[in-house]
């Protein structure tokens, strides 16, 4: 097996590059294993709005890109928050425009997160 047949699809879930160019890579590619979607991949394209790398709507077709996916899974501990995050993200039609201070409230609910599931690994 192809160890970097998944590479495209990872690149889109870390969105490293550019993201057209990783959503059609992603697209034109066949991976033969999913990739896991964690929170951090999360924190780290909100963490582009917010600090003014990225658009929100560039974050809006990540998150579309990511959702429909099929080979895209989001990490079994924290499926409930991901699932979230990825419906709310993908579709502001059905929620509210994403904006810099909606990315900056999920940021804050995602390290909240991932803070309290450190502080649970130390007990």
């Amino acid at each position: 097996m192809d160890a970097n047949t998944s590479r495209p699809l990872e690149d889109l879930v870390h969105w490293n590059g550019e993201l057209s160019e990783l959503i059609r890579d992603a697209r034109h590619s066949e991976p033969t294993s999913t990739v896991i979607f964690r929170r951090a991949h999360a924190v780290s394209a909100v963490e582009k709005v917010t600090a003014g790398l990225a658009s929100p709507d560039l974050l809006v077709d990540w998150g579309q890109a990511l959702h429909f996916e099929e080979q895209v899974d989001v990490e079994e501990a924290h499926r409930d928050l991901l699932t979230q995050f990825l419906v709310e993200i993908s579709t502001p039609e059905l929620f509210e425009p994403v904006t810099r201070e909606v990315c900056q409230r999920w940021l804050r609910v995602l390290q909240t997160s991932m803070a309290s599931g450190a502080e649970a690994a130390r007990r």
